[in-house]
């Protein structure tokens, strides 16, 4: 890895673009581990691109629309259209960080007007009713049976990400209080948040930590260890995804489709409001509830009351409209002293 640069260091378009990468990776503490490693990768691959292509060291001065432009058509024809907009991403914030610095640009980002590449919303689908037992249930063969079925029931009953479930550790658990904590260092928001935890869950839960789970036992130690007592890696459960492909004939399953059958059964099952289910599923914005929450199913829409239940309930008098169950004023021991007076 490069050493990061100084300030007095960076100034100047000649200024080597790696040591540039360490010190911008430095600067924005605020990311999440997984942002860093994304940004990383793809800072690094516009300097490897900028070396090839040019046949010189990339330096700050690469960092420009044009340059830009091309890299990012590159990336999308060779790559993928969702590669393209990671690197516009990263290098749009890289940016921004040397016009803060006075470094390139006034005081304004050189690539403010180079536009997004467009990528085609594919929303991921939630498992259905059938197939979310079938991966419950498929989840529990093979040698690690016992350890991949607890996964498969944290996913659904947390809506953890992948690398927020193999970041777990043990003090994050609270089985009494029915609690599980994300930590901020670990989350993709970079917000901790508390999450509250089904009985399926607990239960399942207890069984592996106390049952089938190997490795030491101290509060720091991962929660889902491999067979030699290690922490997970998110290539294993990428890994074990892949061999739940081939057991429940779902070509398109992996770990990130129970995070939005999670979402999608939070909202069918009433476990809370919209507001408890952004925060959950830690997000900043409810704009992304609505991504993730799926339609419910059209035989459980049939079986829902129909919109004409309340008013017809409230025309036959079974149900009283909000303004007719107020209670009636009662009256004073005064006025009815003047109501006997006059009646009399």
């Amino acid at each position: 890895m490069a050493t990061p640069l100084r300030w007095k260091e960076m100034r100047g378009a000649e200024t080597p673009l790696e040591g540039m990468v360490e010190s911008f990776i430095v600067h924005r503490s605020d990311l999440s581990e997984a942002t860093v490693r994304n940004y990383r990768v793809a800072l690094n691959t516009f300097t490897r691109c900028c070396q090839r292509e040019l046949g010189r060291a990339a330096t700050v001065g690469d960092i420009e629309p044009g340059t830009v432009e091309a890299y990012l058509k590159h990336r999308r024809l060779s790559v993928s259209a969702e590669t393209a907009r990671v690197g516009w991403v990263a290098l749009r914030s890289i940016a921004e960080y040397l016009a803060e610095l006075r470094i390139n640009g006034d005081g304004e980002s050189v690539l403010r007007h180079v536009r997004m590449p467009r990528v085609k919303e594919n929303h991921r689908r939630n498992l259905t009713d059938a197939e979310m037992w079938k991966a419950i249930e498929c989840a529990a063969e093979g040698e690690q049976g016992g350890r991949d079925h607890a996964i498969v029931i944290t996913l659904l009953g947390t809506g953890v990400r992948r690398e927020e479930l193999i970041s777990l550790r043990l003090r994050d658990l609270d089985p009494q209080e029915r609690l599980l904590r994300v930590r901020a260092t670990t989350s993709k928001s970079v917000h901790p948040r508390d999450i509250a935890l089904p009985v399926e869950v607990v239960k399942e839960l207890d069984h592996y930590i106390y049952d089938v789970r190997l490795g030491p036992r101290d509060d720091d130690a991962p929660i889902f260890t491999n067979r030699f007592g290690k922490a997970l890696t998110g290539t294993a459960i990428r890994r074990l995804f892949d061999r739940l492909k081939l057991r429940t004939d779902i070509p398109d399953l992996c770990a990130h489709m129970l995070r939005h059958t999670w979402a999608t059964n939070y909202n069918r099952s009433r476990t809370g409001s919209t507001f408890d289910l952004q925060v959950e599923g830690g997000w900043t914005t409810a704009r992304m509830v609505d991504r993730y929450c799926k339609v419910r199913p059209l035989d459980e829409r049939r079986r829902a009351p129909s919109p004409f239940t309340a008013p017809r309930a409230a025309r036959i008098g079974v149900e009283k409209r909000a303004s007719e169950m107020r209670p009636s004023p009662k009256e004073s021991a005064p006025a009815r002293r003047r109501l006997t007076r006059i009646t009399a």
